[in-house]
């Protein structure tokens, strides 16, 4: 997909598999970052890597001069997001977080639309999968995912939410384990957390998990004067008797949501207002999962540190 909108000048993979993919793609292949720095001229990087590499391969990257598009989290703590914004600040570079939601249009529906809703007070956010098996790869590593699902699919909804409310002011999760693995390497399966603002009418709270009944996301906002209801592939406006009074369909395929995603931010490399928005944001999307982490840390019999 990136190369319909770009040149792909090479590809860096320690995978024992990587050499012949890159091959098949037509490009150059590198075992490691440094080597693709030295050997390939390019002004944008894709980054795709466990948790426990985002930030040695972005710091690398910007130090380089090189913007950055990167799947999330944007970093695993608020130090090390607040370095990479430094480090993207004093380069004059982009970093950009892959967030899909932010342009499938049922979620833009619920941004245009929010007001319509009166003074919002409280909000329900249910994110599952079904997996019928313990989790694997990468992410069942401790070393490697540095948190279970609140870094992980936690990282979407609570962008999401940034988008619509401020930070919450008081935070109380609940991590749990489907299995006893997960529990012995302190990365959660499920986690749910409620959510405090300073103004006390607003309250609401998250649900995630791996290993739901079903797969399912929705997203549920009330207010005083009508609700929303949003998943991926709808988005519907309430009267405050329950009347559907407007609605948008996604009507557009994933893949399609992922190229406008690319385009977009390929186009704004060099927006500088629209680079500290974006990062704005991200150290605030950060900050969140980084406080759920620590207040989770303050309950009695608490977990120990979840990173180095």
């Amino acid at each position: 997909m990136v190369g319909e909108l770009a040149e792909v000048v090479g590809g860096v993979d320690s995978a024992p598999a990587a050499p012949a993919l890159a091959d098949s793609w037509g490009f150059p292949h590198f075992s490691r970052l440094g080597e693709a720095l030295k050997r390939v001229d390019f002004d944008v990087a894709v980054v795709t890597v466990p948790h426990s590499a985002h930030f040695p391969v972005c710091r690398e990257l910007l130090l380089h001069g090189k913007h950055i598009v990167k799947e999330k989290p944007f970093a695993v703590s608020e130090p090390e997001a607040r370095k990479i914004a430094e480090l993207a600040e004093e380069s004059d570079r982009g970093v950009f977080t892959l967030l899909q939601r932010n342009f499938n249009p049922v979620f833009a529906f619920a941004e245009q639309n929010f007001r319509r809703i009166g003074e919002p007070y409280w909000f329900s956010y249910d994110y599952h999968l079904n997996l019928a098996q313990p989790t694997s790869g990468w992410r069942a590593s401790r070393e490697q995912a540095l948190g279970g699902v609140l870094l992980d699919m936690g990282y979407h909804l609570i962008d999401v939410l940034g988008g619509m409310f401020p930070e919450p002011t008081r935070l109380h999760a609940a991590f749990m384990h489907h299995y006893r693995e997960m529990r012995d390497r302190r990365l959660e399966d499920l986690v749910s957390v409620m959510c405090s603002y300073a103004t006390p009418s607003l309250a609401g709270s998250l649900r995630i998990s791996r290993h739901n009944h079903e797969k399912t996301e929705r997203l549920s906002i009330l207010g005083t004067e009508g609700a929303l209801s949003v998943t991926p592939e709808a988005g519907t406006l309430f009267s405050p008797g329950g009347t559907a009074v407007d609605s948008r369909e996604r009507a557009v395929s994933k893949g399609a949501v992922v190229r406008t995603m690319f385009a977009h931010y390929l186009a704004r490399l060099e927006d500088r207002a629209y680079r500290a928005a974006h990062l704005s944001r991200q150290l605030s999307t950060v900050r969140t999962i980084d406080g759920i982490y620590r207040s989770h840390l303050t309950e009695p019999g608490a977990l120990a540190d979840r990173c180095a």
